[in-house]
């Protein structure tokens, strides 16, 4: 079974059907797999295997005829239900801010800045992921002409592969995402959720320090909101992991952090690893507070992150 796992390697692709148990064996045959088909497009194809839940993809050219087959006609068939689609598209008020730059908006009691290319404001199929970005502390994301490392997701590198919405919402009082802000964060995302043309299964929760503590509050507010996240230096409260432990999370802090120690970090893992969590952790053994840029201007990190789906 190992070595069929090294088989599987991380990369984005595009989406398809679902839901579908089988399975899975090797040109040779000689390895098999039980998993679910998630997707498949340009030749690779994403399964979540069935004993743990965890996804790969991995190139069609690594399995049997039978499965090559199999998933051609899951593609075709896709292709046959979105062209008699009319699809989704984006109510006025929101298509109004997807215009290929970051605008700034508010509601819910926030005030927050939006990033879509125009061509999102209409899909079919699914529609497209979100990316919720929360600032550390002092941060004002509404000044400037792009809201701080929420920019990486909106970079030509990253965003031509990775089409995407991105939210960063400002923080009113910096005292924390949490009680009624972290509130206003959900109540903007299921907004946004039912007037833009958004994948409810591929939304995704990242930040940094204070942000990074607000990620994990968020996931142990709404698990089942989030497809996956990334906290970067942040913390919280390990007695609340078991709420979101089959949320994929890639966690991030550097050894000589003196602002929000390592061990915020470490004790979350710890207690993520100990409720069955198939946690990811980088630390940074030389790093201090300001380890924002190794994080999100990381392609494999990207890759990662939009790997994941509910």
């Amino acid at each position: 079974m190992r070595t069929m796992i090294t088989l599987f390697v991380l990369l984005l692709v595009g989406s398809g059907a679902r839901g579908e148990m089988r399975e899975w064996k090797t040109a040779d045959g000689g390895k098999a797999l039980v998993a679910e088909y998630v997707r498949s497009a340009d030749g690779k194809v994403t399964i979540r295997r069935k004993r743990d839940r965890r996804t790969f993809t991995i190139s069609l050219a690594t399995l049997s005829e039978a499965d090559q087959e199999w998933v051609k006609k899951k593609e075709e068939e896709a292709l046959a239900d979105e062209g008699g689609e009319e699809g989704k598209e984006a109510n006025e008020e929101f298509a109004k801010l997807i215009t290929g730059d970051w605008e700034r908006t508010e509601g819910h009691d926030l005030k927050y800045r939006i990033y879509g290319a125009r061509k999102l404001r209409r899909s079919k199929g699914e529609g497209s992921p979100l990316v919720v970005y929360l600032h550390g502390m002092g941060g004002d994301v509404m000044t400037g002409a792009e809201p701080w490392s929420a920019n990486s997701f909106t970079k030509d590198s990253n965003y031509r592969k990775r089409p995407c919405f991105v939210i960063a919402p400002q923080n009113p009082d910096q005292k924390g995402w949490n009680g009624s802000k972290a509130d206003s964060v959900v109540k903007i995302v299921e907004e946004m959720i039912e007037k833009l043309p958004i994948d409810p299964k591929r939304i995704y929760l990242t930040g940094y320090s204070m942000g990074g503590y607000g990620t994990f509050h968020l996931l142990a507010q709404e698990p089942k909101l989030w497809a996956a996240a990334i906290p970067v230096a942040g913390g919280g409260n390990s007695a609340a992991v078991k709420e979101y432990r089959k949320v994929p999370l890639w966690v991030f802090h550097g050894a000589k952090d003196p602002v929000v120690p390592v061990s915020q970090s470490q004790s979350m893992v710890e207690a993520l690893e100990k409720a069955r969590s198939e946690v990811k952790y980088t630390e940074f053994p030389d790093a201090d507070h300001g380890i924002s840029g190794n994080v999100y201007n990381d392609e494999k990190v990207h890759e990662w992150l939009f790997e994941q789906s509910r």
